[in-house]
């Protein structure tokens, strides 16, 4: 019933086209009434005047949009995506073309996250997103200004600070009809009027997940996370402000591993006993993975101004827990015959990581001598994530058995690495401003980086994974900008970037006592280099009702942080010689990246506006060297072929090595070279005190190569509608609406294994087991829903 009465009630938002007012507040009184500020360069500015592409998605369109999930920003930033790998650990951030990994990255992103300004796990932000006041997404190299190096770009999360003069809060509640609900909310209090104020936010949530269910398995995934904010800000005095919160956040998760049959896209595979096709959401494990995720957050903030100069402090302290259960099974070996002991058996992973940092900054406030501005400034932080895990191995007497007459040992086998990062940089940037119109800006910081780590298997120190490594380097950045009138500017920058190599290879190869030379040289990549070049402008006409954004950009990475995903290695275990999976590995490799970014928005009528922001990005590998399946034949092309070679024969192909290699020449990206989101609003008064609104989102992904060395993944171009309708209170104060997300019902295959699921049976003679499916991801379900919201006071 509730799919029924949503669908009439968005119906009627079809008839309004759909565009993103990302970067500006789009109103009814136009363009012009309402100027975003950013942060983009650490002193507010208009969005318009900085000379960089950024786009801040305002806590107004998160709530018009419905964005209850840190990873949906993705829909209104082309060229973003973003996502979280199942065992809810590793995290994921492609912009630019470029993709970052957490897996070959560490915490050493191509996109580094903020919240409040301080450096942050994207996971954190995964779980975080109530009571937001904007997010600013920054493309290019950042870390002159900002916080840490990273090449492709920054995405800061700013909560909402208590207001010091007037009380006020909200309420928001949604439900859908795919077994899914939010509610969240936030109070704030003035104590001293106009120096002291506590805001307390919450949220409370709960869902089916990606609503992927198991044949073999009657639990429901779910999803359940709650969360409470609480923060102060303080201003003894008119030059000193004050701010501190406290973060809580805790998510479970039940889900299965979405697959398909293997056959159907390759047909010379045996047929499944069940038809599965990727649009059913449906899994065969028989038991679900599980995922704990808690996060304590601590941020604080002082700025001290006298004399005209500002001097910052920014620190936060971040405590995380991860626990975590991935099944061995996911291709329903074990049917639902067998017992919990045998479905279960996999990888526990427990990760229990600290970050602590400080930043200490000087600036102008006022401008020196009608023509400089400068920032200077120190910045610490370290990271501890060590990592307990326990891995199980099922040793049978032939064939496996429901009734376990012939399992000869479950051996559980404890493995540990400990590890983590401390940082050090000194960072400076100075703005010469000639006349009103033009100004040249540069920045440098010097950087001074430790990473540390240590892998015992079953209490045996695995000394090749002993890391202790030490890096200095600096980066720089530039910038020309000129403002031809009013209207018009232009503006051309350049910069380097650096991240240092993985430090995450060791812990992969878990199960491997004694890995060969080749083995052990990819353990610990080399650190990336890279150069970005930038031009574009930014513009305004029609008394500012259209605005035009234009950008080009080029830059080349050298050891560039590739992932290789699902390769076979000879590993000699405990049990004897086996063939292990690598799930990912990470390696260095060159590449380089043109790109072209536009924004165009529109306020075409006092109730009307509309417009639109696409990327087309063009990323290339050349000529980098990866681990590979090249078994079948042995010729330096990765196999198309679900077959598992055996310990022997992967050594025997790659001469004593344990891994293949490949050479190949690909996209740097999984994501799709062009992409886009159109938006729009109008509005209509319905009386004195209400008005009326239809809306629309329209989200455009081209053609996507996805996986380099998978011919089976690439993914066809798509797009996703959402449409949302509704009435809102003339003062804001309450708002009632319906939505319909992926309206159209639009199922693409977003990830699709090479191999059809394989599981290493450990029995005298027996060999390993390759299911008749194969792992899946789809886009999101279609949904649909309400939501309500009322307010007061200073919301």
């Amino acid at each position: 019933m509730l799919r029924a009465t949503t669908f009439a009630l968005v119906g009627v938002s079809s008839l309004a086209l759909a565009t993103p007012a990302v970067a500006q507040e789009v109103n009814s009184e136009g363009l012009n009434d309402e100027v975003i500020i950013v942060q983009a360069r650490r002193r507010d500015e208009a969005i318009q005047d900085v000379p960089v592409v950024v786009q801040a998605v305002t806590a107004q369109e998160l709530n018009k949009l419905n964005i209850r999930e840190f990873q949906d920003v993705q829909s209104l930033v082309p060229g973003l995506r973003l996502g979280q790998d199942a065992n809810g650990i590793g995290a994921q951030a492609t912009l630019r073309g470029i993709a970052y990994d957490v897996n070959a990255s560490g915490n050493n992103g191509t996109v580094e996250f903020y919240l409040n300004d301080a450096p942050i796990s994207a996971a954190i932000l995964f779980q975080s997103m109530f009571d937001v006041g904007q997010i600013e997404v920054l493309r290019g190299p950042q870390g002159t200004l900002r916080g840490r190096a990273s090449p492709s770009g920054s995405i800061t999360v700013t909560t909402r600070k208590p207001d010091l003069s007037e009380a006020g809060g909200y309420m928001t509640g949604t439900i859908n009809d795919i077994g899914g609900w939010n509610l969240n909310g936030a109070i704030n209090v003035p104590i001293i009027e106009d120096m002291l104020a506590v805001r307390v936010a919450g949220i409370s949530e709960e869902s089916d997940d990606d609503e992927t269910r198991s044949i073999n398995n009657p639990i429901r995934p779910s999803r359940e996370t709650h969360g409470l904010r609480a923060s102060v800000s303080f201003d003894p005095l008119d030059e000193l402000s004050l701010f501190f919160a406290y973060t809580n956040t805790d998510r479970k998760i039940t889900r299965f591993d979405q697959v398909e049959s293997a056959s159907l896209a390759d047909p010379t595979l045996p047929d499944s006993p069940v038809l599965i096709r990727g649009g059913d959401r449906l899994a065969v494990m028989a038991f679900p993975r599980s995922v704990r995720q808690r996060f304590t957050v601590y941020d604080w903030q002082a700025e001290l101004r006298l004399m005209g100069q500002k001097l910052n402090y920014v620190g936060s302290y971040t405590k995380s827990r991860y626990n975590s259960l991935a099944p061995d099974d996911f291709g329903g070996f074990y049917g639902p015959e067998f017992p919990d002991e045998i479905t279960s058996a996999g990888l526990t992973t427990f990760t229990h990581g600290d970050t602590e940092s400080h930043e200490i900054r000087l600036s102008n406030d006022e401008r020196i001598a009608g023509m400089f501005d400068y920032v200077i400034g120190y910045l610490k932080n370290d990271s501890n994530s060590p990592t307990d895990l326990q891995s199980d191995t099922l040793v049978w007497l032939g064939a496996p058995q429901p009734n376990l007459s012939n399992l000869l040992a479950h051996v559980v086998t404890p493995i540990s690495r400990t590890g983590g990062s401390e940082e050090e940089s000194f960072f400076g940037n100075v703005t010469v401003h000639f006349g009103q119109g033009t100004e040249l800006s540069g920045g440098i910081r010097r950087i001074k980086f430790r990473s540390f780590g240590a892998l015992s298997i079953g209490g045996a120190v695995v000394d090749a994974a002993n890391e202790d490594n030490s890096f200095k380097t600096t980066i720089y950045q530039a910038s020309a900008k000129h403002r031809f009138n009013d209207s018009l500017m232009a503006y051309a920058s350049f910069g380097t970037s650096w991240r240092p190599g993985s430090s995450t290879n060791a812990i992969i190869q878990r199960n491997n006592l004694t890995p060969t030379a080749l083995q052990t040289s990819l353990l610990f990549p080399d650190p990336e280099k890279s150069k970005s070049y930038e031009i574009g402008i930014k513009s305004d006409w029609l008394d500012r009702r259209l605005r035009l954004n234009i950008s080009a950009f080029h830059q080349t990475f050298k050891n560039f942080g590739y992932f290789s995903r699902n390769t076979f290695f000879a590993s000699s275990t405990a049990q004897g010689p086996q063939t292990e999976v690598l799930r990912g590995i990470a390696v260095g490799v060159p590449a380089k990246v043109d790109g072209v970014e536009g924004e165009l928005q529109f306020q075409a009528t006092d109730n009307w506006s509309l417009g639109a922001v696409a990327s087309y990005t063009k990323s290339k590998i050349k000529n980098g060297t990866v681990p590979c399946n090249d078994y079948f034949p042995a010729d330096g092309i990765p196999d198309t072929s679900s077959q598992v070679p055996s310990f022997d024969e992967i050594m025997a192909a790659t001469n004593g090595g344990g891994v293949a290699l490949c050479e190949v020449s690909s996209r740097a990206g999984f994501s799709a070279p062009f992409s886009a989101t159109v938006q729009s609003e109008y509005t209509l008064a319905v009386s004195s005190d209400m008005d009326g609104y239809v809306r629309g989102l329209v989200t455009y992904n081209g053609n996507s190569q996805n996986d380099p060395t998978n011919a089976l993944d690439d993914i066809d171009a798509y797009a996703l509608v959402n449409l949302y309708a509704g009435v809102r209170g003339a003062d804001g104060s309450w708002e009632v609406g319906a939505y319909a997300k992926n309206i159209f019902d639009t199922q693409r295959a977003l990830l699709r294994a090479s191999q059809a699921a394989s599981l290493t049976v450990r029995s005298p003679g027996a060999a390993n087991q390759v299911s008749t499916y194969r792992t899946v991801s789809y886009t999101a379900p279609q949904e649909f829903g309400i939501t309500a919201r009322i307010s007061f006071g200073s919301r």
